[in-house]
């Protein structure tokens, strides 16, 4: 059970707690599993084996049939017409919930007791923040994660697309990725910038890292977001998301952090958060944070 400290007026809740994840999914990349009261009891008992006391079910926005409705033809946009049929194949082959069946199912077990939030992990559209914020306004989230994954049509961190990189300017590709991240905190729709260098996946830096990581940095604080300390990365990046460097700089300017796992499978919730705990602590942070109807509480690293 959580020990609550009181906090002042408008401050943050102060709190001892075990480890929340705050980024984790129900169905695979590529796979359509059913999302059911099963599913979700099956994540919970997993997150318990992991010392993990409760988490955030974010599933991706373009999993949603309404998002696919009020979205599609977005990647037409790109001047490139193969990248555009690639990313149309990608949201077509991903698309199969409902949105308020989603919402319903994670209401209905919350308010049974499971210790679960509700969330979305919303990528960012150019052009569309008045369509995301409708696709969001009905419902009482807990937390939103903010994402790119796409720069134009590009989708840069699928392996579909890995040869489009040797096609284009690595330091464009970034700069691209960080303005995109910036107009994404501007809007206000995120709480979460979800894995923010997510461009060095395959191996990919930018000549200035330095500017690159102070860009991210500085789209964080105007927007008042946090961001995660994410291990996804230790599986897919070879190093966990953020840098070091990135997540230093985030510490020094006062951007607090989530704990993430990005689980797509129940297994992986909380894996490896030793080794994010110790991340964030190498980067000078001694607290964390986690969100509760959109709004934040701090927690004892």
């Amino acid at each position: 059970m959580a020990i609550k400290g009181v906090a002042g007026a408008g401050k943050p809740t102060v709190s001892m707690t075990l480890w929340i994840d705050s980024h984790v999914h129900l169905q695979p990349h590529g796979e359509r599993p059913p999302v059911n009261r099963a599913v979700l009891e099956r994540y919970v008992d997993a997150a318990r084996s992991n010392g993990v006391e409760s988490l955030a079910i974010t599933e991706h926005l373009f999993r949603f049939r309404e998002a696919y409705d009020l979205l599609t033809g977005w990647w037409d946009t790109d001047p490139n017409p193969q990248l555009a049929a690639l990313t149309r194949c990608y949201w077509d082959d991903h698309v199969n919930l409902s949105l308020p069946a989603y919402v319903e199912l994670l209401e209905s077990a919350k308010s049974e007791g499971l210790p679960l939030y509700l969330g979305m992990e919303m990528d960012w559209i150019p052009g569309r923040a008045d369509v995301l914020r409708r696709l969001l306004a009905p419902y009482d989230w807990d937390i939103i994660l903010g994402s790119v994954h796409w720069v134009g049509a590009f989708g840069f961190d699928d392996p579909e697309q890995l040869d489009e990189w040797r096609r284009r300017s690595v330091d464009d590709v970034f700069r691209e990725y960080a303005a995109l991240i910036g107009e994404l905190a501007a809007s206000g729709l995120a709480d979460v910038l979800a894995h923010p260098d997510l461009p060095k996946l395959f191996g990919h830096q930018p000549s200035d890292i330095e500017s690159f990581n102070a860009t991210i940095v500085a789209a964080a604080v105007r927007g008042g977001c946090a961001i995660e300390v994410n291990t996804n990365g230790l599986n897919k990046a070879g190093g966990i998301y953020p840098s070091a460097a990135l997540l230093r700089a985030a510490y020094d300017a006062g951007v607090p952090t989530t704990l993430a796992s990005d689980a797509h499978v129940a297994g992986r919730v909380g894996d490896a958060f030793d080794v994010a705990v110790a991340h964030a602590r190498a980067a000078g942070y001694r607290e964390w944070v986690s969100f509760g109807k959109r709004k934040r509480r701090t927690h004892a690293l």
